[in-house]
């Protein structure tokens, strides 16, 4: 059927996408790969021995919103929550990503993240240090005058610190 697809329509693609389904299991799918990656407990239960490297949950999330961005925009499966058909018992219609098995899954990983000593991504983005740094910078009498707008290589690396700001015409 897909050679008579190619040859008399052009927009195969998008009808190959409207007759894919994903399996019932497909959040079960989901959950396993993330779990394979970058959780401490491996797929058949035990726990990963500590000079194993797993990823951060920060990269858990980013397969995550992959998986939900490859059903959304390559499936055409949109944004609806995964659930049994309501006309056709055990179909399952929606983005499988975007179920509740799967946010469940990554609830209980953040958890096991945290209480595993794993520094949430927003606490490593900035210290109390770094914001004193801005706050003394800020201050400075000479980032207070008024400078005529000069363009600046990403090569000059002298004049790197003059990047703009608020008083730059």
């Amino acid at each position: 059927m897909h050679h008579l697809l190619d040859k008399f329509w052009p927009h195969q693609e998008f009808l190959r996408a409207l007759l894919w389904l994903p399996p019932v299991d497909a959040p079960f799918w989901i959950c396993s790969w993330i779990m394979s990656k970058c959780d401490e407990i491996t797929l058949d239960g035990k726990h990963r021995p500590q000079n194993q490297f797993w990823d951060s949950y920060a990269q858990a999330q980013k397969m995550w919103a992959a998986m939900t961005h490859v059903f959304m925009r390559d499936y055409n499966l949109g944004s609806v929550q995964w659930h049994e058909s309501e006309l056709v018992p055990g179909r399952m219609m929606g983005n499988p990503s975007i179920s509740s098995e799967v946010a469940n899954y990554m609830s209980g990983l953040q958890r096991r993240k945290v209480k595993a000593g794993e520094t949430a991504t927003s606490a490593r983005a900035i210290t109390s240090s770094i914001l004193e740094d801005l706050y003394n910078y800020n201050h400075l009498l000479e980032n207070w005058k008024i400078h005529a707008y000069t363009p600046l290589s990403r090569q000059d690396a002298g004049r790197l610190h003059e990047w703009g700001g608020g008083l730059t015409r």
